[in-house]
């Protein structure tokens, strides 16, 4: 993370000619990060599918189809969502298991060196489905995503059932992610509830995580509109919160700061409340998620070394702290030491 001015030039120049870092895939056709203008968002850099097309044995349908599905439907719509909810068959959306774990990897993973892991969960009472556009595109970016799911998805056990998915498939000949996953590159990330199960993994999976895996490291945390069942103070990885200006469920001004973001001392941390924002959010669709541009800035500059990525979040003239779609972007002494 921390590159000499030097190495900012190269990867900038790599960038432009559309190299993959990390991935040994091709890098969408971003900006530099010497030619970001003023009033350049993340959004409007970032908010893409990504170079690789998407695999993924997940089937969704209209949320509508069940009970349970339309009262989801209706809350959202309410919270000013704008496309229709998509449901997969768990329970009680469906007459499916309300546990599992669906996986998304690059459909040219076979090209591919290895691609980092993302560990997802959705929000409690959430179907993983509603959460299927969001993981598209971080894995069009060159990411494997396996969402874990129990209905609940609140607690740290939720992740881990999804790294013991991911790390099976690893080291499964038969798997064609067998070999490609890089566990050395892991990030967390979840909402809501999900977001809440994303900072106890955050603080109990990185001690442990040589005794689970010898290759396996947790390199990040992406907590979105996170649930209150955690402390800031037991965090050891760089963490990005994004919260919403709309949101009533999860107040930026409520425990996402008091005893989460304000109490991370032991790693760099970053705070960003979007305008217009609500709890529901982020299972709307495409294009309508206004942090979701900053969200795949965050995993391509913390697992795939993206310098243009980096400089919305490191360096004395950091660019989220001025993007116009947020109310308010903070970040803590350890984030503002990043060159």
């Amino acid at each position: 993370m921390m590159k000499s001015s030097a190495g900012r030039r190269v990867l900038a120049l790599v960038a432009a000619f559309g190299i993959a870092a990390g991935v040994g895939g091709v890098r969408p056709a971003t900006a530099t990060a010497d030619d970001i203008t003023p009033g350049t968002t993340a959004q409007s850099l970032f908010d893409t599918a990504g170079p690789h097309g998407v695999t993924t044995s997940t089937v969704t349908n209209p949320c509508q189809e069940s009970v349970f599905g339309m009262i989801a439907h209706i809350v959202v719509h309410l919270s000013g969502n704008v496309d229709d909810l998509r449901c997969t068959q768990a329970f009680p959306y469906g007459l499916q298991s309300p546990i599992g774990v669906n996986t998304y990897f690059p459909a040219d993973i076979a090209d591919l060196d290895s691609a980092p892991l993302i560990l997802f969960e959705g929000g409690i009472t959430s179907n993983p489905g509603q959460y299927d556009a969001l993981v598209r595109q971080w894995t069009g970016h060159g990411f494997v995503v396996v969402v874990s799911y129990d209905f609940f998805n609140s607690l740290a056990y939720v992740p881990a059932i999804g790294l013991a998915t991911a790390v099976a498939q690893q080291r499964d000949p038969s798997s064609p992610l067998f070999g490609k996953i890089d566990l050395s590159r892991t990030v967390l990330a979840g909402h809501s509830g999900g977001g809440q199960a994303t900072l106890q993994a955050a603080a109990l999976f990185p001690p442990i995580a040589g005794a689970i895996d010898p290759a396996l490291r947790i390199i990040g945390a992406l907590a979105i509109e996170p649930g209150p069942l955690a402390l800031g103070s037991s965090i050891t990885v760089p963490t990005l919160f994004l919260t919403g200006y709309n949101d009533v469920v999860v107040p930026d001004f409520a425990w996402v700061r008091w005893w989460e973001y304000n109490l991370v001392s032991a790693a760099p941390a970053w705070i960003a409340n979007a305008r217009g924002v609500s709890h529901f959010s982020p299972v709307d669709g495409p294009g309508n998620y206004r942090s979701s541009g900053a969200a795949v800035a965050w995993l391509r500059y913390i697992a795939l070394g993206d310098d243009t990525a980096a400089r919305f979040f490191t360096g004395p003239d950091w660019r989220l702290r001025d993007d116009p779609t947020y109310y308010s972007v903070e970040r803590n002494p350890r984030a503002n030491a990043l060159p």
